[in-house]
């Protein structure tokens, strides 16, 4: 059975607006979605009036990575989950128009998976119809996936040391665990990455970013090297590089 996961941190109506109705729109059963809260979120018990027939997880972890440790370790080992941010508006396809039917690329993600013995997936990061249809649809080589929207298959044996460079740690541990990632390069997610609120928003900035970011280049040259934007901001590039 499919889980649908999603965490959130002070966002009931954005999560009621956006990520709970794209569920709704396409379907998806209340009984499958399970909402991780913070203690101290002020707002849990308007979550919960908005959207009563899902299922709560109240938690002290705090951060993105921590809170993915902590997904982790609530699930069993196997179980197949489809981890989405609290503000997904859409999900678009390589002409840029919305996907009909989410299950089916969900059902089409977790049959490769399975098949090709694949723990972690994830789409294209922009929704720019050119780059995308520029690739073949399905790719499992070490690239980046944005952590907005995500396919995994539990293995407790992945523990995050960062918190908010987790979808770059994400993606090179499953892939030095399995040899290979599943990237659909077809579909890509549309929200806002950076707006007030959430749990990616929580202590985030670009300084923390770059220690992050400066660890995993650090302990994995192999599979990335950490650069910095014209705009200020400090990225890494995912691929195999010489060492």
């Amino acid at each position: 059975m499919v889980k649908y996961v999603v965490p959130s941190f002070q966002r009931p109506v954005i999560f009621r607006d956006q990520t709970y109705s794209f569920l709704k729109k396409h379907n998806i059963s209340d009984s499958d979605i399970h909402l991780f809260l913070r203690s101290d979120d002020p707002y849990i018990n308007d979550y919960m009036d908005r959207a009563t027939g899902i299922n709560f997880h109240i938690t002290d972890v705090r951060g993105v990575g921590r809170t993915h440790n902590y997904i982790t370790e609530y699930f069993d080992e196997g179980d197949f989950i489809v981890e989405i941010d609290d503000d997904l508006k859409e999900l678009v396809d390589n002409e840029r128009k919305p996907v009909k039917d989410f299950k089916s690329v969900v059902e089409s993600m977790l049959s490769r998976m399975v098949d090709e013995e694949i723990s972690y997936g994830g789409t294209y990061q922009v929704a720019n119809n050119k780059f995308m249809s520029g690739n073949p649809q399905y790719t499992t080589d070490l690239r980046y996936m944005l952590g907005c929207l995500r396919f995994r298959r539990i293995r407790k044996d992945i523990v995050l040391e960062t918190n908010y460079a987790e979808d770059f740690e994400n993606c090179i541990k499953h892939y030095i665990r399995d040899g290979k990632i599943l990237k659909n390069n077809w579909i890509a997610p549309i929200t806002k990455n950076y707006q007030d609120g959430g749990c990616k928003n929580d202590g985030r900035d670009n300084e923390t970013e770059k220690s992050d970011k400066v660890f995993l280049s650090t302990k994995y040259p192999k599979y990335s090297r950490i650069f910095q934007r014209k705009s200020g901001v400090w990225d890494l590039r995912l691929r195999e590089y010489k060492v």
